[in-house]
Order: structure tokens, then sequence, then C-alpha cells
């Protein structure tokens, strides 16, 4: 049994990468509306990442990720967390399945993010920067179309290619290389017609802070969006996060300039 002086409000299943579930848990403390330590969330990071990798199992079609999931909801449960946030997109795609079995409520990466491109516009295009495997799994295209907004799906493949490069680097802790490549596909989706550019996988929420000039185009962060989903579901204030980690400004032709990609386009 765990100390009721002690018990954890928020479960986090982490390690989904590790640096998503690192910005996540930034984001959620920015983002809380406190003035000292005892003002923030009682709140436990499980971190799992031996997870089998979600976007292969969805494109192969096995399950081979929802079992260990279960059991690090299990292991929340036991803690007494009231809710349970993951952030990680892919793995949303056992949503349901994980819910069923889940005495605390989890929240719903996709409802948090609706709920914060509502908060910029009313209607308009769409475009998901996201794993191979979120994009099949289409959680996110049923929500978004639900909430009355249109999808925008750039036809040039070097779109998903710069998706895929920049969460590989991510992963691979090159942040700045990362963030170039995010730049890059941001500059399709906006040439493609996209009024919102999702950030649908957390690692991408890794270099939300680095990216430059979106020339008006809304970038929309889903880490951030389920920490405030957190926040306000277990009824804290929320402030908008301040003072967020950058990596610096790479030189030369390393780093694209958004304006120059256009003219360039």
């Amino acid at each position: 049994m765990i100390d009721d002086g002690i018990r954890p409000q928020l479960g986090i299943i982490g390690g989904l990468g590790p640096l998503a579930s690192a910005d996540f848990y930034f984001k959620l403390t920015r983002m809380t509306e406190a003035l000292r330590d005892n003002e923030h969330v009682p709140s436990v990071i499980l971190s799992v990442p031996q997870l089998p990798d979600r976007t292969e199992a969805i494109l192969s079609n096995h399950d081979g990720p929802l079992a260990p999931l279960r059991a690090a909801v299990a292991t929340l449960n036991a803690l007494g967390v009231a809710c349970i946030a993951m952030p990680c997109n892919t793995a949303h795609h056992w949503y349901d399945r994980l819910a069923a079995d889940s005495r605390a409520e989890i929240i719903h990466i996709g409802d948090a993010v609706v709920a914060e491109i509502r908060r910029s516009l009313d209607r308009g295009r769409v475009a998901n920067l996201a794993t191979r495997g979120t994009l099949v799994s289409g959680f996110y295209q049923r929500r978004i179309e639900a909430a009355g907004f249109e999808l925008c799906i750039p036809a040039d493949a070097e779109f998903q290619e710069r998706v895929d490069s920049a969460i590989m680097l991510v992963k691979a802790g090159s942040i700045a290389q990362a963030a170039a490549e995010t730049e890059r596909a941001l500059h399709l989706a906006q040439m493609a017609g996209a009024d919102v550019a999702l950030l649908g996988c957390t690692e991408l929420s890794v270099v939300a802070a680095s990216l430059g000039d979106t020339d008006g185009l809304i970038v929309i962060d889903s880490n951030a969006a389920l920490a405030r989903a957190s926040l306000m579901r277990l009824g804290f204030g929320v402030q908008e996060a301040r003072g967020l980690p950058t990596v610096p400004r790479l030189r030369g032709s390393d780093r694209l300039s958004w304006r120059v990609a256009q003219q360039a386009s």
C-alpha cells in the first residue's frame, strides 16, 4: 500500500521515447499555475522504454505493445492515480482497450489536441506531422473531421520523409538537426494549404520551442496539449508555458530559413 501522504494524482506512462516524456513533464511543470513546490501536481512517471516499437506493430498488424501497456496502466492504477497521461501519440492506437481495463481515466491525447486547435481557430485545414503508425491508426483523422476541420495531406512524398527523419533524429539525440527537418516538413504543409500543423508525435514536441518563424502557420504541440488537458482534468490552474528550452540555431545551409524555403518553392 502506498502512503496517502505521497499518493500521486497523475500517472505518466513514459519512455516512448524518453526525451518526449521529459519534454511532457517539463511542460506540465511550466504550465502549472504555482508559486511553490506543494502547488504542483503529485505525479509519478513510469518509464517503459523497452516496449516494442509501436509503429512497427501497427504496420505489421500485431498487438505486441498492448500487454506491456496494460501492465503499465495496472501499475499506475495500483498506485491510486486519478488520471493517466501517455505522452506517445502512436500508443493511443490501443487506447480503447487500455481505457476499458483502467479505473483511472486515461486522457486521450487526440481529444486534448482537438481542444487545443479549437483555442486557435474555428475552422481550417489541419496537417498532421506524425508517425506512419499513428496515421494508419486513424484516430486523429476521425477526431479532426468530427470537430469540423478539414484534413490537409501534402502529396509530396518528401513531407513524410522529413517527418520520419525528424522523429528518428530526436530519438538519437540530434535535436538541432531534428528541428531543421521539422521546419522543412512544416514548410511543405503550408505549401499544401494547411492552416494548422499538428506536431502529432511527441518526439516533435521536443523541438517545438526551437522552430523558427512559421509565417502564420499555427503549430499545435501535442505534448503541451496533453499537459493542459491533464492539469484541467485534475483541477489545477493553467498558465502559458514559459522558459522552454531551445536548441541553438545552426549556421549556413544546415538550417533552412522559413522565408528562404518559401522563395525557393
